[in-house]
């Protein structure tokens, strides 16, 4: 008589056999480390939800507005977030800080239209005051539990070169946000009283760096990402559309020692997040 092979499962009921079967066969998630081609991470990343969070109005659009229109265009839900109102990016001596701050707001939500993005969530800290403390980590985190983003995107606070004292803060805090606390659910336990569970996001994407090593294809959606920066007004000093587009890709030209890279791109330094 031949030999029979004994199973390894212990006796159960068919259906809890079956459930078994399934999970100990089930193909093996794909190493996102090894993924470079963002189309293929973009693709395999799933549920398609991302979430920007940056300091200020037109930070989006001028770092990353390129990769939201490549997102948006392939389905996915984003949402921007924006720490400050930006009440005080200008030098007319006219304008008021809470003048500039409802300018600037609005601003942002035409130009998250234009990227067809979700309405922004603003938390109106002052412009240049932010600090990475429990408050606003708690803020990006109860975000982070209500979207339940895939992938974040912020500026990169751990830079060497000179930054920006609310992008270095905010990129830090954020970073902070999602690990430990967005996926504990002892940070920041009143989440729980609005039904909001843990969540943390499976990757980062951190703009503005100086180690990038993930490079965004935007020329497709060039114009979408110029009429987005276009929407900040306040900002923009007049500047056409023709003006902006031939300034990217002059600015790219001259940059341009990679042929590895796309010619117009967003460039980002990748942290894939262990679960």
């Amino acid at each position: 008589m031949p030999h029979r092979r004994q199973s390894v499962l212990p006796p159960c009921a068919p259906s809890l056999r079956a459930t078994i079967l399934r999970m100990t066969t089930r193909t093996p998630a794909p190493d996102l480390q090894s993924l470079t081609d963002p189309r293929e991470f973009f693709e395999v990343l799933t549920p398609k939800r991302a979430m920007v969070v940056m300091a200020h109005p037109d930070d989006c659009e001028f770092s990353t507005g390129g990769t939201v229109a490549v997102l948006t265009k392939a389905g996915w839900e984003v949402n921007i977030v924006v720490a400050t109102s930006g009440n005080k990016g200008t030098k007319d001596p006219r304008v008021t800080s809470q003048q500039l701050a409802g300018e600037r707001e609005e601003e942002q939500r035409n130009a998250a239209k234009v990227l067809k993005a979700r309405e922004p969530v603003f938390f109106g800290f002052p412009d240049g005051a932010l600090i990475n403390d429990d408050e606003l980590r708690g803020l990006i985190v109860t975000q982070i539990r209500r979207r339940r983003p895939e992938l974040l995107i912020t500026w990169d606070g751990f830079r060497a070169s000179f930054n920006h004292r609310d992008h270095r803060r905010v990129g830090r805090a954020a970073y902070d946000a999602v690990y430990p606390a967005a996926d504990d659910h002892l940070y920041y336990p009143l989440d729980k009283e609005e039904g909001l569970e843990p969540h943390r996001p499976i990757a980062l994407l951190l703009a503005g760096t100086d180690q990038p090593d993930f490079h965004v294809d935007i020329e497709p959606v060039l114009r979408t990402k110029v009429r987005a920066v276009l929407a900040h007004i306040s900002q923009m000093g007049g500047r056409s559309e023709a003006e902006m587009l031939r300034m990217w890709r002059d600015r790219q030209r001259a940059a341009d020692e990679d042929e590895s890279t796309p010619r117009l791109r967003e460039s980002f330094k990748r942290v894939i997040m262990r679960r």
